[in-house]
């Protein structure tokens, strides 16, 4: 799919991954699940830790609560190592002309690490669109868009 403008990133749940277009999916999850034609990221997901502190005390609680600390943690975990070389390989494609999709299990972009890898790339010159559904007001009918 290279684009001639050059490349970009698409964020995106995995229940969208049949409608995203692109070069390349990145699964950037904790788990291995197998999802068909996806590379497993696992340097952009979370940590055992840090996803484990979710799942044991922020779960079932409302964002506001708990993303401010979740995102200063996850912030902290981009500067190492492993996911340093993981998004100057995700740039390197970028910059190459691909579009790469990240699709992770979380529902909702503003309490979700893609969102975070996403505002790292940007801050890299590096354009990031979030994939969204969209209901159709008329009806029922999901619409999709990029915007």
């Amino acid at each position: 799919m290279n684009n001639n403008s050059g490349g970009y990133v698409i964020t995106a749940d995995i229940s969208s991954i049949k409608n995203i277009v692109c070069d390349e999916v990145w699964q950037i999850t904790r788990s291995s699940k197998n999802i068909s034609g996806a590379i497993w990221m696992h340097a952009l997901a979370p940590s055992p830790g840090l996803y484990n502190r979710f799942l044991n005390e922020w779960k079932d609680k409302p964002g506001e609560e708990w993303w401010h600390i979740y995102k200063e943690l996850f912030e902290q975990e981009l500067k190492t190592q492993i996911k340093l070389d993981a998004l100057r390989r995700l740039q390197s494609l970028v910059k190459s002309g691909k579009v790469i999709a990240l699709v992770c299990f979380c529902g909702d972009s503003r309490y979700c690490h893609r969102t975070l890898v996403g505002d790292s790339l940007k801050h890299n010159g590096i354009r990031v669109d979030e994939f969204i559904k969209e209901k159709s007001k008329n009806n029922d009918v999901e619409q999709l868009t990029l915007f």
